[in-house]
């Protein structure tokens, strides 16, 4: 058995894939993400899978062009928390142009619907509270990484501002929006109070 450990971002998948494609898969492995490496088996073997953003780059435009629709939903997937294992098993598939499986299929358009859903609720939110426009930190509570696809049209939404940033309370994840360029990173529970701009009251959307 051969555990593989990623800083557990898409692009990280997507680099641990790349590796996989050059150096073909064992056949038994587990994927981790390094907060999580506890749950590992201590005595197998393993690699640390340092990510490169622009081998995943390129690595995702070869798996759209394979297939855009279901690399979206298996993208979806990852969001909606899904198994690693499962996530890279299907990007192995597409980027060998393999066919999903029936229930491979269901299981992610599943994923899918769960993650559209999610985002549109808090569209909605963002949309038809003109009081947020006053604030540059948007708080939400999501057991979803859903904020990764609320990029595009919360910088529409506030374009007034030169800076601004989603907080995901839930995932402690945050993205920023500064210099016209983003910026994810993991937040601190303790720090989240350091953060200077006007506070907002999360809201739970996921159930």
């Amino acid at each position: 058995m051969k555990n593989y450990f990623y800083d557990g971002t898409f692009n990280g998948i997507l680099t641990l894939l790349n590796s996989l494609l050059r150096n073909s898969a064992p056949k038994n492995f587990e994927v981790f993400s390094v907060s999580n490496r506890n749950q590992a088996n201590l005595f197998d073997e393993y690699e640390i899978v340092n990510t490169d953003n622009e081998v995943a780059k390129h690595i995702w435009i070869l798996l759209r062009r394979n297939s855009s629709i279901g690399t979206d939903q298996v993208y979806k997937s990852f969001l909606a928390n899904e198994d690693e294992k499962f996530v890279l098993s299907l990007l192995l598939k597409i980027a060998n142009n393999k066919e999903l499986s029936k229930k491979e299929y269901i299981q992610i358009e599943k994923n899918a619907q769960k993650i559209d859903r999610e985002k549109n609720r808090i569209l909605s939110y963002l949309r038809y509270n003109a009081q947020l426009n006053n604030s540059t930190t948007l708080y939400i509570q999501s057991k979803y990484k859903v904020e990764f696809l609320l990029t595009k049209t919360i910088r529409q939404l506030y374009a007034h501002h030169e800076e601004w940033q989603i907080v995901n309370s839930y995932q402690n994840h945050c993205i920023q929006f500064n210099d016209n360029k983003f910026t994810s990173k993991k937040v601190n529970p303790r720090e989240k109070k350091m953060f200077s701009s006007i506070e907002m009251n999360a809201f739970k959307l996921a159930v």
